[in-house]
Parts: C-alpha cells; sequence; structure tokens
C-alpha cells in the first residue's frame, strides 16, 4: 500500500452560540477543506487553539507530515504593530493566532510542507514580519474581492508567473479564484515572495523564498479559497495534491538513525532487452495520442542504457512547446491509462505514472517537459553520456544497488543517494556537449 501522509489542519473556535445545543463552544473545520484533501489522498486530523499550553510546536507537528492553516476571522492587529479597526474587524481570535505562528516557524525549521489559505496567508506574512491592509473595500481601485462579515464573495483571476511553486502545483498562469476576504497583504514578510497578483495589483499568493527541490521549505500562501472550486477545477485541487504529496514524500522517508521507510516496495533487476521494445511500442502510442504537440519522445533513464541495472520501469520524456494549459496534454495521456501526479516543486516538466497488467509487467514513468528546458537537456545528456561511457554506467548501477540495499521501502532517500553521481556525470556531460539538435 501506499503510503498515506497525516495533515494537520488548525481549527476555528466556535463560541457558545455557534452550534445548536453546544453550551460550552467547540472546535471546527469547514468540510470542503477536509474533502480536498481527502480528494488528494491525505488522512487528516484537526489541532485546536490551546494545544501550544500542552507542549512545544515541534512535539505538536511531530505525528504529521503536513500542515494546513485555513481561513477564518481577523488576526489581532497588535502583532503587525497596528491599532485594530473596530468598525470592520470581525473574528479575532488570539489563542489561534499564537498557535498557528507557532506550528507555522516550527514547521518551516522542519522543512514541512504547509499550504495556508485566505486568513492561512495572512498569517503566514504576519508570522514572517508583514503587514495588513484591515479593510480592503474602502482602499480606491481595488476590485471587489468578498467581505466574509457580509457574506459575499467575489470570483476574479490571480496572474501567476511561471517560475514559482504555485505554478509548478497548479500548472496555470492564471486561476479563476472565489474571494471573500476584507483584508490583504501590505508590506511583505522578509524571506517571502510574492507569487500571484489581481489585476488590480493586489498580493494573492506568497511563498516562502527558497530553492525550488524537495528538501527545502514548501509554503505556499493563495489569498482566495481553493476549497470553494476545487472538486470541479483541476488547478485549484492541484493545491491540495500538491501539499499532499509533498506530505508523502516527507512521511514515507526512513526517520534519521533509520534505513527502512514507508514507500512502495522497488526492487532493481539486471538489464532487460525488452524495455526498448515496451518504449517504442509506447512512443509510438503517446506520440499518436499527443499529435503535433509532442515535438519529441525519448527513452531516457536507466532503463535507455543497454546493460545498465535497473528499477523494471520505463521512462518517457515528452518534449512539447509550453506546460500550460495542463489539459492539452493531461487528458490525452489519461486516456491512454496514465495517473498525473502534481510535482509541486519542478516548474519544467510534468510527472505521470502507468502500471499495466501485473501479469506483462509493464511500468511506465512519463514526463512531459518544456523543449529546450535544462530538465530536457540533463537527461537526455545523462543517457547519452553513460551509453558512451560504460565504466560510468558499471560504477552507476554499484552505487545503486548499494542504495537499494541500504534503503528498502525508502524510495526517496534511494532517489537522493544518486544525486551527486548524476550532477557530476550532468556537468562533465555539459562540459564537452555540442549545441542540441533542433527537435525532429
Amino acid at each position: 500500500m501506499s503510503y498515506r501522509p497525516l495533515i494537520a489542519v488548525v481549527a476555528y473556535t466556535l463560541g457558545p452560540d455557534r452550534v445548536s445545543r453546544w453550551r460550552s463552544g467547540g472546535y471546527a473545520v469547514p468540510a470542503p477543506y477536509i474533502e480536498a484533501l481527502r480528494r488528494a489522498g491525505a488522512r487528516t486530523a484537526i489541532v485546536s487553539p490551546g494545544e501550544q499550553e500542552q507542549g512545544s510546536p515541534e512535539e505538536l507537528l511531530d505525528p504529521f507530515d503536513g500542515l494546513v492553516l485555513v481561513g477564518g476571522g481577523d488576526i489581532n492587529p497588535a502583532r503587525y504593530g497596528a491599532l485594530p479597526d473596530t468598525e470592520h474587524s470581525y473574528g479575532v481570535d488570539s489563542a489561534r493566532d499564537e498557535l498557528e505562528i507557532a506550528l507555522l516557524l516550527a514547521a518551516d525549521a522542519m522543512t514541512m510542507p504547509v499550504l495556508c489559505i485566505c486568513r492561512g496567508m495572512q498569517l503566514m506574512n504576519v508570522a514572517f514580519g508583514g503587514t495588513l491592509t484591515q479593510h480592503l473595500p474602502i482602499v480606491p481601485g481595488l476590485l471587489p474581492h468578498g467581505v466574509p462579515s457580509e457574506d459575499t464573495q467575489s470570483l476574479h483571476d490571480v496572474e501567476v508567473e511561471p517560475t514559482n511553486r504555485l505554478f509548478a502545483s497548479t500548472g496555470a498562469t492564471t486561476l479563476t479564484c472565489s474571494s471573500h476576504h476584507h483584508q490583504g497583504v501590505d508590506r511583505v514578510g522578509e524571506g517571502l515572495v510574492v507569487t500571484g497578483r489581481s489585476r488590480d495589483g493586489l498580493v494573492e499568493a506568497i511563498e516562502r523564498d527558497a530553492p525550488l527541490d524537495e528538501q527545502s521549505s514548501w509554503i505556499v500562501g493563495v489569498q482566495w479559497h481553493p476549497e470553494d472550486t476545487a472538486a470541479d477545477d483541476p488547478a485549484q485541487q492541484a493545491l491540495f495534491d500538491a501539499v499532499t504529496n509533498l506530505a508523502k514524500w516527507r512521511g514515507s522517508r526512513a526517520r534519521p538513525g533509520e534505513t527502512r521507510g514507508r514507500s512502495r516496495d522497488y526492487f532493481l533487476t539486471d538489464h532487460e532487452p525488452r524495455w526498448g521494445e515496451w518504449f517504442e511500442a509506447e512512443a509510438a502510442a503517446v506520440a499518436d495520442a499527443l499529435g503535433p504537440i509532442a515535438l519529441r519522445v525519448e527513452h531516457v533513464g536507466s532503463t535507455s542504457v543497454p546493460g545498465l541495472a535497473a528499477k523494471p520501469v520505463v521512462d518517457i520524456q515528452v518534449s512539447v512547446a509550453r506546460l500550460a494549459p495542463r489539459t492539452t496534454f493531461v487528458e490525452p495521456l489519461e486516456g491512454l491509462g496514465y495517473r498525473f501526479v502534481a510535482d509541486p516543486v519542478e516548474t519544467e516538466c510534468e510527472y505521470f505514472s502507468r502500471e499495466d497488467d501485473p501479469k506483462e509487467e509493464r511500468k511506465f514513468h512519463l514526463r512531459v517537459c518544456w523543449v529546450g528546458s535544462d530538465w530536457e537537456r540533463r537527461h537526455l545528456a545523462f543517457r547519452d553520456w553513460l551509453r558512451a561511457h560504460p565504466g560510468d554506467a558499471a560504477a552507476y548501477a554499484d552505487l545503486k544497488r548499494t542504495a537499494a540495499a541500504e534503503h528498502p521501502n525508502d524510495v526517496h532517500t534511494y532517489t537522493d543517494a544518486k544525486t551527486a553521481f548524476i550532477r557530476d556525470i550532468e556537468a562533465r556531460a555539459a562540459a564537452t556537449a555540442d549545441p542540441a539538435p533542433p527537435p525532429a
């Protein structure tokens, strides 16, 4: 069974009057957040304000693989050095502010993935030293963004640059967003970067300014409510898929000092001549399904190198002119039986997998990448170098067998163990490479 990550969701505090016959109040999370995380494959657990009194934030987060901060009332303006707007503020819960800030900063230190939604994004900005505009409707020139206390809502577009975690997660340069918030980011916090704006210039998305890789902090904040439309909009659901996938990768790794993780079983086998035949047949089917958008279809990875031991998975690389919108290639590939898996940190390619009838033993991983991208260049160069240098291919096989023996049930740590070798080969290949040929 594939590991299902456990994600903490911080709850609202409900007063005694919020739920009939709950005389002492309670704690709750609106269902759409939980439903979106479940669709992504996550398990969820509610963490409630006041928990910080029972232990450190690191202890509270220890059982979890990811964190989601959801919408709700206003943040106490004293936390960002402002006086309260008593006419417009609502739902201030200082205990929730305290808990969420502590958990967010601890998650950042622990490189735990975090998705921050609406109030969550505002809290994220304040946690890193930023400030808020307390009532957007009185700011000249802004679009309607909805006012929660008046139960109003707005649909508007958010523009995204294709170089950040938000684009990597959603695969979209324009998102149609459900919005109901009366506050917004004013001064951006330290170590954060703006990754999305509405056409009126309002900050709609921020994220931690860190390298785009699995080892860095993935903290993404969106000012809108993706849970409102996620059931019908794949780009909005992709945000929940992204935090869940990262939580899964993090949680299935072996703990420090251990070797066994909780990822799917994997194994290495000697080179199988049928791998090339499987690629040729599958490449023809992929090219036919994608039509003219498939500019190049290549066999990459270890199964493409004669004589090299490998996991028995055929890696296919498809080069296209652009990655957005995803629907141009996701729908045709899903028609071939591929499963799309959102990669929340890679902006140059998209990932798919397919496993045929187990009796046939055929498995395929497929990546759609930008033609001419660094991703395309590096993977072709690595393949071609190993084909031309049998000694390096043999050393790579030995490294892989050692890593597989040391890290059973932990394919992520197995992959990490190969990284330095791969980067060295890529650098050597780049130093001697001729210009890349044009796509066929």
